[in-house]
């Protein structure tokens, strides 16, 4: 047997050890979370600059919002960590009379009703031609709770507005909501509150439904 065979004998038993202690290693780790339902709304523009105000009209193109929505759904469903939603025409129905960024939560109503476990919401703020800010908020579809809201000032004009996005998530968003215990499930159907407009639980998840008493036909 020469030296090269021997070489490579001992090499592969190495390597045959350390896939199992590899294997056995990755049995031992903990499941990763399930991936989150998020419904991604259209991202609104509250434009402050003086060539607004002055104009009483916004100068903003709505492709830079377009663009920037569709940024924000990208880089979340990049991260692994969440199932993108989109929620299109119902989104667009919403936003038609009010400001979303002002329901106080009317988001959430459609979140669920489409599937999603949670919402978001984001705005530009223009400031001037060279600065803006960008907003995001993020809601539980079936309580209404805030779960994270981060926001960030940046230089430059429209046409970096969707770089700004793409750093506020991977920078802030994504690591807050990363370092948040991870819910269980809690609600297995909700229903609408036809008052507060909220997803509420009417059957949580886990929880015996009893049945009603027996009625008693000869009191």
């Amino acid at each position: 047997m020469n030296a090269f065979s021997i070489r490579f004998r001992t090499f592969s038993g190495g390597c045959a050890a350390l896939c199992l202690l590899g294997s056995l290693a990755a049995a031992t780790q903990p499941a990763p979370a399930p991936a989150v339902k998020i419904a991604v709304f259209d991202f609104e523009l509250d434009d402050l600059s003086a060539a607004s105000v002055l104009l009483g009209q916004s100068t903003t193109s709505s492709a830079s919002l377009t663009k920037v929505s569709e940024t924000a759904r990208k880089e979340l469903a990049k991260s692994g960590r969440y199932v993108v939603i989109d929620p299109g025409q119902d989104g667009a129905e919403l936003a038609k009379d009010k400001t979303i960024k002002d329901c106080d939560g009317c988001d959430t109503a459609v979140a669920a009703r489409l599937g999603a476990d949670q919402s978001l919401i984001g705005v530009v703020r223009r400031v001037s031609q060279t600065d803006y800010y960008v907003i995001v908020q993020v809601r539980d579809a079936h309580s209404g709770k805030v779960v994270a809201q981060e926001a960030a000032n940046f230089a430059g004009g429209e046409e970096g507005w969707a770089s700004g996005v793409r750093m506020l998530i991977d920078h802030q968003l994504l690591p807050v909501t990363a370092a948040q215990p991870q819910a269980e499930a809690a609600c297995k159907i909700a229903d609408v509150n036809p008052v507060s407009g909220h997803a509420e639980c009417v059957d949580p998840q886990g929880a015996p439904v009893d049945a009603p008493p027996p009625r008693d036909d000869k009191s």
